[in-house]
């Protein structure tokens, strides 16, 4: 499993280090989450990471405007292989699934699991499976939400994983949009420690960080991880 770095944008103002960083690298696989970035935004951007040599994003997160003409796009230019989308209840759902990528679409659990009836929709809407994100799962386990965590565990052991998160949990500090303890930062590497109880539930090829963290620090991360899981 091939631990991917993750291009976010919920702070654009990093984008520029980010792709500058990455430039200057040997590294060419990432993961892209532009689900702050309007349909012009987001055309700039792969723009330039057209400039960037042999780059591929195997695994993007889509936004609710994101088009068929923008996951075919994706695939041709740079061989994006797994999407994902917010389950149809959380405060950001997709819409309906095109049919000719629903089979590489993969629903994350955010505030909530999905509902098993979308993960089994029919008339060519099923998705291909599920995107977890370990923090999400663990916040809520630390706080006790025992529907939550027993609902998403037992989806994770019937439907296929095919991307997912990796983000940080800080116990104790409140994140800036829920004031739970899942966050897309980092501060020290021992956040991300408690992927290890969650290695068994990653997809086979490769895992996303999702965060906001410089392109060094998730080297840094991409380290320690590999390290914790024996890569």
């Amino acid at each position: 499993m091939i631990v991917l770095p993750g291009l976010t944008s919920t702070k654009k103002e990093r984008i520029p280090a980010f792709l500058a960083a990455l430039r200057c690298s040997d590294v060419r696989l990432i993961a892209l989450f532009p689900t702050c970035l309007q349909a012009d935004e987001r055309w700039s951007l792969y723009r330039e990471l057209e400039t960037i040599p042999g780059l591929g994003v195997p695994h993007v997160h889509l936004r609710a405007d994101c088009g068929p003409d923008e996951l075919e796009y994706l695939s041709n230019s740079f061989g994006t292989a797994a999407f994902n989308i917010h389950p149809r209840a959380s405060s950001h759902p997709f819409g309906p699934l095109p049919q000719e990528f629903a089979s590489r679409i993969f629903i994350e659990n955010v505030e909530r699991p999905p509902e098993d009836e979308e993960l089994e929709a029919g008339n060519g809407q099923a998705p291909g499976g599920l995107c977890p994100d370990f923090s999400h799962l663990e916040n809520a386990r630390l706080h006790g939400l025992t529907e939550y965590v027993e609902t998403f565990e037992r989806q994770l052991d019937r439907y296929r994983v095919g991307c997912c998160h990796m983000s940080a949990i800080r116990v104790g500090v409140p994140n800036h949009w829920a004031g739970m303890w899942d966050h897309h930062e980092y501060a020290v590497l021992d956040d991300l420690s408690y992927l290890a109880a969650y290695r068994h539930r990653m997809p086979r090829d490769w895992a996303s960080l999702e965060l906001e963290n410089s392109f060094e620090e998730q080297m840094a991360a991409r380290e320690y991880l590999e390290g914790l899981f024996r890569l």
